[in-house]
């Protein structure tokens, strides 16, 4: 009997807690807070990882209170809210915003990186899709160091750009791989040459410059692929391909004197087989070079008594 004595009096009091509840009007809704509470309870979901809920106090706060002094700290943790929500596309938007709408904020410089990181973070990791917006991320962290070199942000912001950089490199050195194997050969050299030229400080580029005589090594082009591989030892002397890149200058030096030979140019053939001699005296490929050098100088003396044949004959 005392028991449900007792609940029924806890009942009665829910009810009456619920009436008085009701009869204040509930709550005060975010449009009647004032923007400094308003920001405080934003800024507090938004420490709590509470991203959606902070993203809604925050808008209330930015449309409701356009003229305030604290609307420029709303609008950077508006766009951090997005962002925490792994919502790039729209975290960029509102980081641009702040950028357009606040020049002199002093969240202003923050928001011109975060709006480079939104692009970044926006675009597929793997480098074999779409990389557009990588494409624009490179162009706004570039940006960033050249309106702000004194930044602290800026070292952030070179990490980010080699990062960016690199993937996209590699995207451009794979598609030259995949012509190489189908053997679309110019193809290829067309997009080794581009990270060779484009993309000079990421890892990539030694290798596309390999790629690059390694091409011109299989078009016969030789003494342009000796020129290539030269300088390839020359500028990665300790690459992980330089005793491959080694190997091709010798038979690209050799080759180069056979296609000479090849194609009549005896002048030259014997020069470049010179040339073989004294850069690989202990080389086996000397057995073969020899018997060429016979050939050019036996040509050479038929050629003489030709000559001398001719000028008696005259006479």
């Amino acid at each position: 009997m005392i028991k449900h004595r007792r609940l029924t009096l806890y009942l009665l009091a829910l009810v009456g807690s619920i009436l008085l509840y009701l009869a204040c009007g509930g709550p005060p809704k975010l449009s009647q807070l004032p923007p400094d509470e308003l920001f405080e309870l934003g800024k507090a979901r938004y420490d709590d990882g509470k991203y959606l809920k902070a993203i809604e106090i925050f808008q209330n706060l930015v449309y409701s209170y356009p003229g305030e002094a604290i609307v420029d700290t709303a609008q950077y943790y508006l766009a951090l809210s997005y962002f925490g929500n792994k919502d790039y596309q729209l975290a960029q938007v509102e980081f641009n915003r702040l950028i357009l709408n606040y020049p002199s904020s002093a969240y202003a410089v923050h928001s011109q990186f975060m709006r480079a990181v939104c692009f970044f973070e926006g675009t597929p990791k793997h480098y074999g899709l779409d990389q557009t917006d990588l494409v624009t991320a490179i162009q706004q962290f570039e940006d960033f160091l050249v309106d702000h070199p004194e930044s602290e942000l800026v070292p952030d912001c070179r990490k980010y750009l080699l990062t960016a950089r690199t993937r996209l490199a590699r995207k451009y050195y794979q598609s030259g791989v995949v012509y190489v194997r189908i053997n679309a050969l110019s193809a290829a050299k067309t997009y080794f040459q581009k990270v060779v030229d484009d993309f000079t400080d990421t890892e990539y580029a030694a290798r596309a410059g390999f790629q690059v005589a390694e091409v011109e090594y299989k078009l016969k082009n030789y003494g342009e692929a000796r020129r290539r591989f030269v300088n390839f030892l020359t500028v990665f002397p300790n690459h992980e391909w330089s005793e491959k890149a080694s190997r091709r200058v010798e038979e690209s030096t050799f080759k180069n004197a056979e296609m000479a030979f090849e194609k009549g140019d005896f002048i030259l053939a014997r020069d470049q087989f010179e040339l073989f001699k004294r850069e690989y005296p202990e080389s086996k490929r000397l057995k073969k070079l020899n018997k060429y050098l016979k050939q050019i100088e036996g040509m050479s003396l038929d050629e003489s008594g030709a000559e001398q044949a001719s000028s008696s004959g005259n006479r």
